[in-house]
């Protein structure tokens, strides 16, 4: 009978171990792709905890990238397959192998392309046309495992208070050439665990100037001056989130201006926290509500 309870414990114990990697795998969390230009496009993976893919091209047939990420599983959230329909990646698939997660890059057949990793809690893979040399960034000391983005922040987060101003005066627009600051990208991220984000990618260092307007309807505006729109932003970024409902885009060309308007829920007192990473030209807005502040960003 002993042997019998010592045989079944053994067993339990050999069932528990083997379940213990899986339960401390990490985990994919979300896919963001980015089209930052005709021959620059970007994948960004947030991860649970900082994996490094293995990764590697295949050529058989049609083009592909395929990246393993060892001991990572896949989030719910996660589809399948996207169709990017960019100019360099067609679709990215995603599928769930033996103690790991495996995912592809169709590319578009007939175009040469490079790659290069950013790691971190976020991690983003970079394709460019082989032909074209990619802006050069300068090298910065990795992150802790907090950092919202792989970059290293330069300057210590900047929180603001609840949405109760209003805008400041008007900037006249300068005379001249046209300007040659470019916002490239909106994106919204409402499944982050410090709030919801908004990111704005331009291609320098500009910071925009942020209000918030309170009526029936409360809104928070970004006004980017002396800046161009890229040839790929749209008019409106799709938002769902609980506190940002939707997101639009005006271009003054006239004014030599981009406004952002973020329509927010109404009945709520806002916390927004600006975040601006100079050396990836990346400004992110996180939105809060009032009592539930931001988490800092180390």
């Amino acid at each position: 009978m002993s042997r019998i309870i010592a045989a079944a414990a053994f067993a339990l114990l050999t069932v528990l171990f083997r379940c213990l990697p899986a339960l401390a795998a990490a985990q994919l969390e979300d896919i963001r792709f980015e089209a930052v230009s005709a021959n620059e496009e970007r994948v960004h993976f947030r991860l649970s905890q900082p994996v490094e893919p293995h990764s590697f091209p295949m050529k058989d047939g049609s083009p592909r990238m395929v990246f393993d990420f060892s001991g990572t599983g896949i989030s719910k959230r996660i589809r399948n397959s996207v169709e990017t329909k960019g100019a360099l990646i067609q679709r990215i698939r995603v599928g769930l192998h033996e103690n790991k997660t495996r995912v592809v890059f169709d590319l578009v057949p007939g175009r040469q392309v490079k790659s290069f990793q950013e790691g971190g809690g976020i991690l983003t893979v970079v394709v460019h046309d082989a032909r074209v040399r990619p802006e050069q960034r300068k090298t910065a000391a990795p992150p802790p495992a907090a950092a919202v983005w792989s970059p290293t922040a330069e300057k210590a987060p900047e929180t603001k208070p609840s949405v109760r101003h209003q805008p400041p005066p008007a900037v006249p627009p300068s005379a001249g050439a046209a300007p040659d600051t470019v916002l490239s990208t909106v994106i919204f991220d409402k499944n982050s665990n410090r709030g919801e984000m908004v990111m704005f990618r331009l291609n320098k260092f500009h910071p925009p100037v942020v209000f918030g307007l309170e009526e029936k309807k409360p809104r928070v505006v970004c006004d980017f001056q002396d800046t161009a729109a890229g040839e790929r932003l749209p008019e409106s970024v799709p938002a769902d989130g609980k506190h940002v409902r939707g997101i639009r885009i005006e271009k003054d060309e006239a004014g030599r201006k981009i406004r952002v308007v973020l329509d927010l829920t109404p009945n709520s007192s806002y916390d927004l926290q600006q975040v601006f990473f100079k050396n990836d030209n990346l400004f992110v807005l996180i939105i809060n509500t009032l009592g539930n502040p931001a988490k800092p960003l180390r």
